[in-house]
């Protein structure tokens, strides 16, 4: 069995997970999305069952503790369990005084005698995993980098012939692009964690989904590709950040706050400045043009059907919908040329209004559809809740 990152999509592309007794490096910078990443892993490994040894350099232990609890990384009963071990390399490289004490490395520029500790460690105690927070903290030391370049590379290969795999993090802004190279070597499974993007490098078996980039939001539960960041209202809740000069941000894209009010007041002054048929037309449209500017990653529907295609693009959207406030919606029949899609809380909520009120759904509906079959949709709202129905029912149908 393949070991999960507990990311669906990456998982998905990499044919279930990683292939054990393989190693792993993710390189970022400064904004440490790829540290927290690698903790992500971590978590993820340890609820699997696996032992890990971690080697902090970056920052004294308390702090990492804290770090990783405010985002719902909590290590303790992993520890306590003897399922993962916390080597402290950090309070010897700066403290003034010698610090001595449990899982505290003596001297971590001396590398004989750290690389030996950590070989040992991994001979005595059968770990699986020995995970590196980070390689470049050491490095930037360093009088002869070129020399700690060779010393680590040797240290990884040699742990994978003990039997164990490594996990390491290095920040790539810190090495020159020759050592970053050389130190990048022993490593079957390479990601690159910036600028918003997980981007598979290298990777040991031939991707199971041609998609080599993953778009995500760092948010109060962690690193969340963009498609799942949005399908939950805890996801929203933590993307969202407004700046001091009253820009809201949820992840990259900048959101603001609508009263239903507002909105009820733009869709009836649309059909009251255009009339009930252009009205209807300019919301379909509107809602079909909105779609029509989303990129949407074909691969991901690769295996599908064209109705389970379909139907995972519009759940998808459906959980968008929810997490943010938009009502419930679901899917009452498909086929390849028809779907009847209900909704119930739609927002807005306009109530004994003589004209559909959300036919910018049903345009986006359509879009979507169109997107995924390559054919052309026509959709229409035949009831709505703000005329007076029980609920909003849609029903879209291929153009003949």
């Amino acid at each position: 069995m393949p070991l999960r990152s507990n990311i669906t999509v990456l998982d998905q592309i990499l044919g279930g997970g990683f292939e054990k007794g393989h190693n792993i490096a993710l390189v970022g910078g400064i904004d440490n999305d790829y540290v927290l990443l690698l903790h992500q892993l971590v978590m993820s490994f340890l609820n699997q069952g696996l032992k890990v040894l971690l080697i902090e350099f970056r920052q004294d232990v308390s702090t990492l503790v804290k770090w990783l609890a405010s985002y719902g990384i909590d290590y303790s009963k992993y520890i306590e369990k003897g399922k993962l071990k916390i080597l402290d390399g950090f309070s010897n490289l700066y403290s003034p005084t010698h610090v001595s004490g449990t899982n505290i490395l003596p001297n971590p520029m001396d590398l004989s005698i750290t690389t030996a500790i950590i070989r040992d460690s991994v001979v005595k105690e059968a770990y699986d995993f020995v995970v590196i927070d980070d390689l470049s903290s050491l490095y930037a030391l360093q009088t002869d980098q070129k020399a700690y370049v060779r010393i680590i590379v040797r240290l990884i290969n040699s742990i994978k012939r003990m039997g164990a795999s490594s996990l390491v993090g290095i920040n790539s802004d810190v090495l020159t692009i020759q050592d970053l190279s050389m130190m990048l070597i022993p490593f079957e499974y390479l990601f690159e964690i910036k600028d918003s993007q997980i981007r598979i490098i290298r990777s040991l078996r031939p991707l199971m989904i041609n998609q080599r980039t993953i778009p995500y939001l760092r948010t109060k539960t962690g690193i969340i590709p963009m498609e799942d960041a949005f399908k939950n209202i805890e996801h929203v809740k933590g993307a969202l950040v407004l700046d001091k000069n009253g820009v809201l941000l949820m992840g990259n894209v900048r959101v603001q706050i609508i009263e239903e009010y507002s909105e009820s007041a733009l869709i009836e002054f649309i059909y009251n400045f255009l009339g009930p048929e252009k009205g209807r037309e300019f919301l379909y449209n509107w809602g079909k043009y909105e779609v029509g500017r989303l990129q949407i990653e074909r691969s991901l529907f690769e295996g599908l059907s064209q109705e389970e295609a379909m139907k995972k693009i519009l759940e998808d959207s459906f959980e968008f919908t929810k997490a943010t406030g938009g009502g419930e919606l679901k899917i009452v029949e498909i086929t390849k040329d028809r779907v009847v899609i209900e909704g119930k809380n739609l927002f807005p909520g306009l109530r004994s209004f003589p004209y559909p009120v959300h036919m910018n759904y049903a345009g986006a509906f359509a879009g979507l559809l169109e997107k995924i079959t390559g054919k052309t949709w026509k959709g229409e709202e035949i009831q709505c809740e703000g005329q007076g129905h029980r609920k909003c029912v849609f029903l879209l149908r291929v153009a003949t």
